[in-house]
């Protein structure tokens, strides 16, 4: 792909180059395609790959790195991601005041420019060292007597250079040599004092370009808040007030349940569901119970939403919950189910509902759209028999405008086909392959019907009871 590097992408877009052969990331606001440097990475390929698709800032901050490697990064930078806030420090004016001279200072003063001094004549002293010591090999005057004369006059405030000259022109070359090795032993120790006063006086932060230009990038794994633990108990009731009831379609309701605090959350992973127990009508000793797919999640903090077809003659529904007034207390466990969907499950999956079998698919694909680094791309066929009855229409079709490269929506009305007419299905839903998935929740004809239409495409036979590994996934 071909981008300016003023070319803005949307995090969607980065998060969909996320592979070793196609590796994009962001950092700091700005977008890199680094798939020709992983093998280059001293940290090892596998670091960039672990953070590719994702906004790596942090890791990259708190990896060392010295100016080269912003001068590598540039290379590789495509453009800046949308929306993405300017980085960088904001500029600081600094005004030197003239130091306010005390007699502390002023001896500091005068001590750091005589150890300049001292430093100065070490090299100068150094120098001479090496060139009499040619000289008195070779036995050649390679410096004139009269630049000599001068050298000697300059340091003669520190000793100048004694006896040695009139030594070299007398031929004690080697008595010269001594004295100018001894000459320039103190002025290095000298040199060395000065230098290291001099860098305690001076405020550096010597650490700023210490670190290696590339650190293996640590990770830092943050908890997905849609998998904490929250309310729900698995194994015992808990019982929760209806604060609001609303039909939504013909016999259907959403009920909306409030948590103990407004801070709670109901602790449901995505794809799994909650148990709902009742008491049988006419007989209040005799209980029954139900599964049913929240439509809220862990980010909906302080309740508990649910749609329900609630049926006449349904022992739970019809005798029990349609009758349920605000007020009036539930009973809840779970979290249940064999489905727990993370990022990263399969790329596409294909979907199946009939009816209020929309809710678990509802729920996948609310957490796939509103997670910006999710990619999976969802083909939607929700079955009714009449418009009137289809459930979260708004809610569904508002993210298929807003998030068209995570969800597609297909629509039957009184027309549920039947066993041997599934070709909506081969139209719809990508082809048989290791990174897809098809789900499926509805009547149990439709399910039937639709489960074996999938083995003639070339799906596996779907199991009596779903695992996550099954390619064909029934709630």
């Amino acid at each position: 792909m071909s981008a300016s590097a003023d070319t803005e992408f949307s995090a969607k877009e980065v998060a969909l180059h996320r592979e070793a052969s196609d590796a994009w990331m962001t950092i700091h606001g700005e977008v890199y395609d680094v798939t020709k440097y992983l093998h280059d990475h001293p940290g090892g390929a596998d670091v960039l790959v672990e953070a590719a698709g994702m906004d790596a800032s942090e890791a990259f901050d708190n990896a060392g790195h010295s100016e080269d490697a912003f001068e590598i990064m540039e290379q590789y930078r495509i453009g800046k991601l949308k929306g993405a806030k300017k980085f960088g420090a904001q500029p600081v004016k600094v005004t030197l005041q003239p130091p306010v001279e005390t007699k502390k200072t002023a001896a500091a003063g005068k001590g750091l420019a005589v150890s300049k001094g001292v430093a100065a004549s070490a090299l100068a002293a150094g120098a001479l060292g090496g060139l009499y010591y040619a000289a008195s090999l070779m036995d050649r005057e390679i410096i004139p007597a009269s630049m000599l004369q001068q050298l000697s006059q300059a340091l003669a405030p520190l000793g100048g250079l004694g006896g040695g000259m009139s030594k070299r022109q007398g031929g004690g070359g080697l008595g010269f040599f001594e004295g100018i090795l001894a000459a320039s032993a103190a002025f290095a120790v000298a040199g060395t004092m000065a230098s290291h006063e001099f860098s305690k006086m001076v405020d550096f932060h010597a650490n700023i370009f210490a670190n290696p230009t590339h650190m293996r990038v640590p990770k830092s794994p943050r908890p997905d808040p849609l998998l904490q633990r929250g309310w729900l108990h698995p194994s015992t009731y808990q019982t929760l007030p209806l604060v609001e009831k609303v039909l939504v379609a013909p016999n259907v309701y959403r009920f909306v349940f409030e948590l103990p605090s407004p801070n709670d959350v109901v602790g449901l992973p995505i794809g799994q569901h909650v148990s709902i127990a009742g008491p049988v009508e006419g007989n209040n000793n005799k209980s029954v119970s139900r599964s049913y797919t929240p439509v809220s999640n862990n980010s909906d903090k302080g309740v508990l939403e649910l749609v329900i077809r609630c049926y006449p003659d349904g022992q739970l529904t019809g005798g029990y919950l349609s009758k349920l007034q605000v007020g009036d207390e539930v009973q809840f466990r779970g979290p249940k189910g064999a489905m727990r969907y993370r990022r990263g499950l399969c790329r596409r999956i294909g979907m199946l509902a009939g009816g209020t079998g929309i809710t678990p698919m509802y729920q996948l694909i609310r957490a796939i759209c509103e997670d910006e680094r999710d990619t999976t791309q969802v083909s939607l066929v929700y079955a009714n028999r009449t418009e009137a009855d289809m459930l979260l229409r708004a809610e569904l079709e508002a993210f298929a405008r807003r998030y068209p490269r995570n969800l597609r929506l297909h629509y039957l009305l009184d027309t549920a086909p039947e066993s041997g007419k599934w070709e909506v299905m081969a139209q719809y839903f990508p082809a048989p392959a290791p990174d897809a998935k098809i789900m499926i929740c509805g009547p149990p004809g439709m399910v039937k019907g639709a489960t074996g239409a999938l083995v003639e495409l070339g799906f596996e036979k779907a199991g009596a009871t779903s695992k996550m590994s099954d390619q064909v996934f029934v709630f």
